[in-house]
């Protein structure tokens, strides 16, 4: 059997005195033992995974990333952040996005991770090399080789709707292909609306207006589509972003 991300970290977590005793339940064996939430266990540990030197690099993601799955805490994704962008070695940004794109494509993904792909990684300098790890080369090369029809369900699906609804920072050049081609995909044309619809108003966001109404029209979504209506409005108004003016959405 192989060892598991979890099991490394727990082996990590029993060194220093970390036993699980129930959901988000946690023993500390200080003087005096006491009971932990798993934010607290993170708090006591995320540093000190990034920084050990008896770990090697790639380890270092692993166990990093198995406490994130044992405590889903934030904690965790602001050491592990830090600790991916200062390292040079390839083999642990590899690591680190084969490690986020598994945990993307569950059923109901760590909401701290989603958020801090939003408020993160797809921003500024980031933002493309994030969204291209996580999908944009998947949807890239399954295009050329004609078989964007895989999107449409299992892991990947999933993985591909998370990220598309997570990416409205993203710059539109950066993603305008990946979203034309997923919106071939008839069971991704919902997330790619929503990946537009948060394109409008994330505070780092922007559309191309004549590009996006062209997508927006393709998906053929239902006319009862909340904010389909006033996507569409503002669209044909050439607005960009919900920030450069406000009340066209109120309009």
């Amino acid at each position: 059997m192989s060892t598991t991300d979890a099991d490394l970290a727990l082996l990590y977590l029993a060194d220093f005195g970390f036993t699980p005793i129930g959901p988000d339940r946690w023993r500390s064996d200080g003087t005096p033992p006491e009971e932990m939430s798993g934010e607290d266990v993170a708090f006591h540990t995320a540093f000190e995974i990034t920084t050990d030197e008896d770990l090697d690099a790639v380890q270092g993601v692993h166990t990093a990333l198995g406490l994130l799955d044992l405590t889903a805490a934030f904690e965790v994704l602001t050491h592990l952040n830090a600790y991916v962008l200062d390292n040079t070695d390839p083999a642990v940004a590899d690591t680190f996005w084969a490690g986020l794109r598994d945990r993307m494509a569950a059923p109901e993904p760590i909401e701290h991770l989603r958020l801090n792909l939003r408020t993160y990684w797809f921003w500024g300098a980031t933002a493309r090399a994030a969204f291209d790890a996580l999908l944009g080369d998947d949807v890239r090369r399954f295009a050329e080789a004609g078989r964007l029809p895989d999107l449409a369900t299992g892991p990947l699906h999933r993985r591909a709707r998370h990220v598309l609804e997570d990416s409205g920072a993203v710059d539109w050049d950066d993603k305008r292909d990946v979203y034309q081609a997923a919106a071939t995909v008839a069971e991704l044309r919902p997330a790619v609306f929503r990946a537009l619809l948060g394109s409008y108003h994330a505070a780092s966001g922007r559309l191309d207006p004549p590009e996006a109404l062209t997508l927006l029209d393709s998906l053929h979504l239902p006319a009862d589509t909340e904010h389909l209506p006033q996507l569409a409005a503002v669209l044909r108004k050439g607005v960009a972003k919900h920030y450069e003016n406000p009340t066209a959405w109120r309009a």
